[in-house]
Order: structure tokens, then sequence, then C-alpha cells
């Protein structure tokens, strides 16, 4: 590299660029102890996801029951309604039958059902 310097005069400096190496990687023997901070850490790591697994657990078993009371709750509503339907259509098809109304027939109005012999068809 070129400076100029006083008086107009050229001068020649070099200029020296170091890099620094990478730290030299550190090789963890399978004999060697593991350090107490990362076992302290790794402990630490557990227990939060040990606690995040046992909340998680317990919010779903709760929404679970409650889901299968709810379930249960319908299921008997369900049941009373069919019964209910089921009286409820027998009742409807023993007033609607024949000999019921034409027993009403006959008292409110006076009305017969017409014998074999008032029966004429045409064919």
């Amino acid at each position: 590299m070129v400076v100029t310097g006083k008086k107009g005069q050229n001068v020649r400096r070099e200029v020296r660029i170091r890099i620094a190496s990478p730290a030299p990687r550190q090789e963890h023997s399978v004999n060697e102890p593991l350090s107490e901070d990362f076992l302290r850490l790794t402990a630490r790591t557990l227990a939060v996801v040990f606690l995040i697994v046992l909340l998680t657990s317990q919010v779903l078993h709760w929404l679970t029951n409650r889901e299968t009371a709810e379930l249960e709750r319908l299921l008997a509503i369900n049941a009373e309604v069919r019964r209910e339907y089921t009286r409820l259509t027998a009742q409807r098809d023993e007033l609607a039958s024949k000999p019921r109304i034409t027993a009403a027939a006959a008292v409110r109005l006076g009305l017969q059902l017409p014998t074999k012999e008032q029966e004429h068809r045409l064919d």
C-alpha cells in the first residue's frame, strides 16, 4: 500500500491482516463424565416437558369426562323422547281406529255404517 507522507513523498508501508483461526473443536469422549451444568439443564428440560405433558393430559381428561357426561345426558333425553313418541303413536292409532271413529260418529252425529244390503257397487 502506498501512502503519501510529508512533502508529497510516497512512503510504502505494509499492512498485515491476521485472520483468527476457528476455535479447535472439543471432542467428547464416551468415557468422560458429562458436565454438571449439562446434567442440570437436561433435568430441568425433562421436568418442564413432563409437567407440560401432565397438564395437557389432565386438561384432555377433564374435557373428555365433560363430553362423556353430556353424551350420556343426551342419550337419556333421546330415550325419553323415543318412549314418548311410541306412546303418542299408539294413542294416535287408537284414536284413529275404525271402531272408535264409528262409535264417536254414532254418538255425536247419529251416523251408522251401512249394512251389506245398503251398499251398492257400480261396476
